[in-house]
């Protein structure tokens, strides 16, 4: 499949401070990447080298599986930070100046990407007078102009609303389904990341320190089943010669933790009841993206 960014040890260097370090990201063609750090870990700094607001200290970038950036990043939308807008016009006169910019020929375009963003029914309403969500349409509008494949938004959800933020999720799946962009986004907002992201990276003191996909952390955050039952001896020897596993822990008395069968916790409750075993309950035992984040993140910081 086609990588469309590929860095190799990436840094960036300001001063005597290393902001990125030896940074190797891969994005694939139709991915949703969910770009993930605290505060001050990186991310802005790794965004604007990728689409050429700041330079490279050293390492590389390879854009569509090239090293010809300038090509590459015509084929990029992008907003980082605050939208920047003329707060006196409308949104079709933002998306005219945006459209001059860019030399397109086809006017048609705004009114359709206005459209696509939810933003065609605002009128001649002034763009200062629309609420945070509006302005983020409009740059997300404003960003699909040169109709990119690849769409890179830095905290495209900060300071919205329950609301704006649901809004905002499903105008960007809805974009990677039909429209086919790939997208690199960046949230703190992990909660609603988890909800549109393929795949996800963590950066933390300028390092990313792990890639992973949305399969790998389904596994990783529903990573076990709570068993309780009345004869744990019993129950210790049925997992080991029925379903042949010792991927389990003997909690207590009467509980166990088993870190196979996840998906399939009624073959558990089935294999155990057929040997006479009472089982109480099973549950899953999972963490959210956030807690992974945070344990991974405090993982780091101890080899710190």
């Amino acid at each position: 499949m086609e990588n469309v960014l590929k860095t190799t040890n990436l840094t960036k260097t300001f001063s005597k401070k290393v902001a990125v370090k030896n940074v190797n990201m891969n994005i694939k063609k139709g991915d949703i990447y969910g770009f993930i750090g605290k505060n001050g870990a990186g991310k802005t700094t790794l965004i604007k080298m990728i689409v050429g607001l700041s330079s490279q200290t050293s390492g590389n970038i390879e854009l569509f599986d090239s090293k010809k950036l300038n090509e590459g990043r015509r084929k990029i939308g992008t907003v980082i930070e605050s939208p920047a807008f003329a707060p006196n016009l409308t949104a079709y006169q933002n998306m005219y100046i945006q459209w001059k910019l860019l030399g397109s020929k086809d006017k048609s375009i705004i009114k359709e990407t206005l459209a696509l963003v939810g933003l065609s029914s605002v009128g001649n309403k002034k763009v200062k007078k629309f609420s945070l969500g509006m302005k983020q349409r409009l740059g997300i509008a404003m960003a699909l102009m040169g109709n990119p494949e690849f769409l890179v938004l830095d905290e495209p959800t900060n300071g919205l609303d329950p609301e704006g933020i649901v809004e905002i999720r499903h105008m960007l799946k809805k974009l990677n389904e039909e429209k086919g962009i790939t997208m690199l986004i960046s949230s703190h907002i992990l909660s609603e990341l988890a909800k549109l992201a393929t795949r996800y990276g963590i950066i933390n003191n300028g390092e990313i320190i792990e890639e992973f996909s949305d399969n790998e952390l389904a596994k990783r955050c529903n990573s076990s089943l709570i068993v309780k039952v009345d004869n744990v001896k019993k129950a210790y020897e049925i997992l080991k010669d029925e379903l042949k596993t010792e991927n389990f822990t003997v909690l207590n008395e009467n509980t166990l933790e088993i870190n196979d069968f996840t998906d399939n916790p009624g073959l558990v409750n089935s294999t155990l009841s057929k040997s006479d075993i009472i089982v109480d309950s099973i549950s899953n035992k999972s963490i959210d993206l956030e807690e992974y984040f945070m344990q991974v993140i405090g993982g780091g910081n101890k080899d710190d």
